[in-house]
């Protein structure tokens, strides 16, 4: 087998791929905490699995030059369904849900996360920032710089392709 030197282009694609593939991996584990990967056993989508994740953030204007960020996170299935929370996952026994708080949040399709404050547990917002600081990247610490709007959007049963998975280095 022969091997050759990468250009700077292929190296520049690369690093741009296997960020991606990180981005990928955190937005998997997003939806598999908080909906599964499989296909939901119950709710409003029995039997559809998600498929699509798209996660939009905006600097909201706070007044007196403060600017926070605000994340809306949409997970689809194949047939472009919104899908809901599936409450019955563990991540979500940490919280204290009624069945009536969550009736009440099923109506909500803004996948705004600030909008979880319906289901009456002051832990469930913050706690949701923090998975998507750790899994998606998103930094709430603090007052947000203002910036344009940034759209996500990952098809979570699908990994994107890496143009070269296997990489030779000399000893």
């Amino acid at each position: 087998m022969t091997y050759r030197q990468l250009t700077r282009d292929e190296i520049i694609l690369l690093g741009q791929e296997l960020d991606d593939l990180r981005h990928w991996e955190g937005a998997r584990d997003y939806v598999s905490a908080l909906y599964g990967l499989e296909p939901s056993p119950r709710g409003p989508h029995h039997g559809h699995q998600p498929h699509q994740i798209t996660i939009s953030c905006v600097s909201e204007f706070q007044g007196s030059g403060d600017f926070r960020e605000v994340v809306s996170i949409i997970v689809t299935d194949t047939r472009n369904n919104i899908l809901c929370y599936d409450f019955s996952r563990y991540w979500w026994s940490q919280f204290n849900l009624d069945q009536q708080a969550i009736e009440r949040f099923l109506g909500d399709t803004s996948g705004k996360l600030e909008h979880a404050n319906i289901l009456g547990d002051d832990r469930i917002v913050p706690a949701l920032e923090d998975l998507c600081s750790q899994k998606l990247g998103i930094n709430f610490a603090g007052p947000a710089r203002r910036h344009d709007p940034v759209t996500y959007t990952f098809h979570i049963d699908t990994p994107p392709s890496i143009s070269f998975p296997a990489v030779y280095v000399p000893d």
